[in-house]
């Protein structure tokens, strides 16, 4: 039953993936984010081999780890272009140090948040399906960078013109 429950999901994330990339390159980049994200989990569920019950405890925490991820870089985005601003109005000191000091608490704040949702993770998995999880965290950022590089680095069809 795990194995032709994930096979059906497979199946419909592919299908769903294939007409995202698909549309126009720099069309709705949103939506090819969250197909990416959908397909690392569920490459995730198949490398932890999890029963129907783990896995409905375990994915709410997952798409928590992931929630927290986009808010750091989100609020941190914010927090640069509110320092910015700043500058560009000749805000006082007080002002900027405020603005800076939010910025420098953020990545404490994110880690802080990550390793307690971590642990609740972990209290839902055997202590090799934990591990799998880091080990798995790694080898997909590092193919997903890759895979983003070498698009970079493909020539273009219709190369920008020369002024």
């Amino acid at each position: 039953m795990k194995v032709s429950r994930i096979t059906a999901i497979a199946i419909i994330l592919l299908l769903i993936a294939g007409s995202a990339f698909a549309q126009k390159p720099g069309v709705n980049p949103g939506r090819k984010g969250e197909i990416v994200k959908q397909y690392r989990t569920l490459e995730l569920l198949k490398i932890l081999d999890l029963s129907e019950e783990e896995s409905e405890a375990v994915l709410p925490v997952l798409k928590e780890i992931d929630k927290n991820r986009e808010t750091f870089y989100f609020q941190q985005q914010q927090f640069l272009n509110e320092i910015e601003f700043a500058i560009k109005q000749n805000e006082n000191e007080a002002k900027i140090a405020e603005l800076n000091n939010k910025l420098m608490n953020l990545p404490r704040d994110f880690e802080n948040k990550r390793a307690k949702l971590y642990n609740k993770l972990r209290s839902h998995l055997s202590e090799e399906q934990f591990a799998k999880f880091l080990v798995f965290n790694r080898k997909f950022a590092k193919q997903l960078q890759e895979r983003v590089k070498a698009i970079h680095e493909q020539p273009r069809k219709h190369p920008l013109p020369r002024r």
